[in-house]
């Protein structure tokens, strides 16, 4: 059993298929007894090789190496060299851009997509505040009874803080989406990287009072030094297992089906509370969505839990599916 120091979030070792060494989690000072969320980076971590976050960072740069280097086989030139070539090239190149692109791949940052609890789903907003559609959101859920987990942008979220102030009052998680969601996110430089991810949790707290305790990168985009940044700012990585995509359809119905089809208990589910063209579509889905969750048995919950002023941690709870 491991826990990181600066977060207290527990590190549970699985092995590379998914097994799990250990379900128990600490309690944050609740009693034993009561209803809870244990939050863990639950995923095919690879702690049990011994590999720390900057030893895989260190690894992921020599492949790129190479890779590159891999080239040199082509000297004298054949054409069973320019095959080899090719085979090796391609094999490691797709091998890179799935650590960088897969949400879920674990090699360059350890990451939970599920959140626990029988019957428990939990909503996430990504890109956000915007000034209409954000507030219009925060009626709905309001109106639905609903927690979800917001993951603002840093710059934004100074411009609007009384969006971001607001959506903390009513109980949602306000949660670090870097500081201006640069679209190359995986290509910054470690200067860039360190500050998009501080000077976005410094808006949370200008915002909240209370620093973010989670993180999410743009479009789910990796980083070669991402792991141990994250580590030092205390931040564990949130990512989805369900990507509605949103981003790509205007027809509420498409996108009220792709998450009805899905939803199984334990998923986090990516929308976005800011579009170039507007949320019509998921503000329109989002009720028919919200009530047949429901009438399933299913209850929505915060991605992690919630951090008072005090610095008291009050998980979600996620009553047993019936």
């Amino acid at each position: 059993m491991q826990f990181d120091n600066k977060s207290g979030i527990q590190l549970q070792q699985v092995d590379f298929f998914g097994s799990s060494a250990s379900t128990e989690a600490p309690t944050f000072g609740f009693p034993a007894g009561r209803p809870m969320l244990r939050w863990h980076f639950n995923s095919r971590s690879i702690y049990r090789l011994g590999i720390t976050g900057m030893a895989r960072s260190v690894i992921f740069f020599l492949l790129v190496i190479l890779t590159n280097l891999s080239l040199a086989l082509l000297h004298p030139f054949s054409r069973s060299r320019l095959v080899l070539v090719a085979v090796i090239y391609g094999a490691v190149t797709l091998l890179i851009l799935y650590m960088l692109f897969h949400p879920r791949n674990q090699w360059l940052v350890s990451n939970r997509s599920r959140v626990d609890g029988a019957g428990c789903l939990a909503l996430t907003f990504d890109d956000g505040p915007d000034p209409v559609d954000t507030p219009k959101l925060l009626d709905l859920l309001r109106e639905k009874g609903v927690k979800a987990t917001f993951f603002v942008v840093g710059k934004r979220a100074d411009q609007y803080p009384e969006i971001v102030r607001r959506a903390w009052a009513e109980g949602h998680l306000v949660a670090n989406h870097t500081w201006s969601h640069y679209s190359l996110f995986c290509f910054l430089m470690p200067r860039r990287l360190r500050a998009e991810i501080e000077r976005g949790t410094e808006s949370v707290r200008r915002s909240c009072g209370v620093r973010p305790r989670l993180f999410r990168s743009p479009v789910g985009l990796r980083h070669p030094l991402l792991g141990p940044y994250l580590k030092d700012a205390g931040l564990e990585y949130i990512s989805w297992t369900i990507r509605t995509r949103d981003t790509l359809t205007a027809n509420s119905r498409v996108l009220a089906r792709r998450i009805l089809n899905k939803a199984a208990s334990g998923d986090i589910i990516l929308l976005h509370d800011r579009l170039p063209g507007g949320t019509d579509a998921m503000l329109e889905a989002l009720p028919r969505v919200i009530d047949e969750l429901r009438e399933r048995g299913f209850e929505f919950v915060l991605a992690g839990p919630r951090e008072d002023a005090g610095g008291t941690l009050q998980p979600a709870e996620c009553e047993p599916a019936l």
